[in-house]
């Protein structure tokens, strides 16, 4: 080895001491005061089989619509890498229902499920014990309950706290019809703790919404990025707490003038950060995207740019989460993973309305396949500046069959080195909100 490699190859050891140093003293506990929690255990969205009537854990990855999309468009979606459509503002035309038979027989042959979202003004209004105030609800559900690409029913769109009771007795009729799908409810991230906890009063799946990339916006601003963060971080802890499934990310899909916002859609960068960093940071289970629409106002005269932003920013981050679809669904969570960067982000979060607090300078979570035997360790950089990562892998389920690792997104392979007893560590240099999803093989 000549002199330049040898010194090359010291200064790279001695990195890794010193990093293995700072790593040496483990981190808080999760949910200590000085640091973000570590990890979730956030329980999944569940599928039910109506042939069985088992539940079983799913990952959601797909869009909303504006009521049952038409069905080209429907495979549109397929094609986009999405296993899951929510249907919006249903049950306020006649004609939605028909649509949805035929979309939910659509959807179970080609291998996706759907969410039927009722309306604010079906949901809003209901009173238990009153069936006049009941609307379509009970035809909707005695109708589709046993429709096995039925994936669960969401009670509005954002509705303030005045209308908890009215969603708490919604889910009573959904239950006397005779389903037991998982219940959802999507909320604004300015939502007050305090109101979400009595909306969500007899609710299953709890997400968020949060659209904070504007028309100007530099990328990865702190208006956009850091903050989006913030709040998923704060209604995170709410979620785990209160023990409510999902956490799904309902994340920003839109590009044009939305009555006064005017947004503009997420880079590549930008996208795949936010979908990635609310798995690893928060422990999302899901993504839904807001919105699969280019008519009515929405890009109808230039479509163009919402099918660039389909195709070339959204559907290789579909392909990214299929990769670790099962995993999500069966193997969360696994093992134990440090790294020396466990601590507090110093960047500066733009004042926000609503809960919202600071996270970890980097994110992690490790998952383990059991069909596939590979573990995928999913690490996010949540600042822009670059950094030197050292991550600790130990505790695993099921050993290694090698210390050679894959990061197929920018075609790498890097070496674990093994630190004895169950414990490997991982270096690595990741850049300005950058997203590694290492491939481990298992024996």
């Amino acid at each position: 080895m000549s002199r330049r490699n040898c010194s090359a190859m010291t200064i790279v050891l001695v990195t890794i001491l010193l990093l293995a140093l700072q790593l040496s003293a483990d981190s808080p506990a999760n949910g200590s005061g000085d640091h973000a929690p570590l990890g979730y255990n956030i329980p999944p969205v569940t599928y039910l089989d109506p042939a069985t009537g088992k539940a079983s854990p799913f990952f959601p990855i797909g869009w909303y619509s504006f009521g049952p999309l038409g069905e080209e468009k429907m495979q549109e979606v397929c094609d986009n890498g999405c296993n899951t459509v929510l249907f919006a503002d249903v049950g306020l035309q006649s004609w939605q229902k028909v649509n949805t038979h035929a979309r939910l027989d659509q959807a179970q042959e080609l291998g996706m499920k759907i969410i039927i979202g009722f309306a604010n003004a079906v949901v809003g209004r209901v009173k238990y014990g009153k069936p006049e105030t009941y609307g379509p609800i009970p035809d909707y559900v005695m109708a589709f309950k046993d429709h096995p690409a039925l994936l669960g029913w969401q009670l509005g769109d954002e509705l303030p706290a005045g209308a908890a009771p009215h969603i708490s007795d919604a889910v009573k009729v959904i239950r006397e019809c005779g389903s037991q799908h998982q219940t959802w409810q999507v909320h604004s991230h300015i939502e007050s703790n305090e109101d979400v906890r009595a909306l969500m009063a007899n609710t299953d799946v709890c997400t968020y919404d949060g659209y904070t990339y504007l028309k100007d916006t530099p990328v990865f601003a702190d208006v956009c990025s850091t903050r989006i963060l913030a709040w998923q971080q704060a209604k995170a802890d709410l979620i785990q707490a209160e023990g409510w499934a999902g956490n799904v990310n309902v994340t920003q899909a839109v590009g044009c003038k939305c009555g006064n916002a005017d947004f503009r859609f997420p880079t590549y960068e930008e996208y795949r950060w936010n979908v990635f960093s609310a798995i690893a940071s928060v422990g999302a289970r899901g993504t839904l995207n807001w919105i699969y629409c280019y008519w009515d106002g929405f890009l109808e005269d230039n479509p163009q740019p919402f099918f660039s932003f389909r195709d070339q920013v959204v559907k290789p981050v579909n392909r990214e989460q299929r990769m670790i679809a099962h995993a999500m669904e069966t193997g969360y969570n696994v093992g134990r993973v440090r790294s020396n960067l466990d601590e507090l982000t110093a960047a500066e979060i733009p004042p926000a309305t609503g809960p919202h607090c600071r996270f970890n300078k980097v994110g992690h979570i490790l998952l383990y396949d059991d069909q596939e035997r590979k573990y995928f360790l999913i690490v996010t950089n949540n600042e822009s500046v670059p950094h030197r990562v050292l991550l600790r892998l130990s505790d695993l389920p099921v050993p290694l069959a090698s210390l050679t690792i894959r990061e197929p997104h920018d075609d790498r392979e890097l070496k674990l080195l093994d630190a004895g007893g169950g414990r490997y560590l991982l270096p690595d240099k990741l850049g300005n909100h950058d997203v590694a999803i290492y491939v481990l093989d298992a024996k």
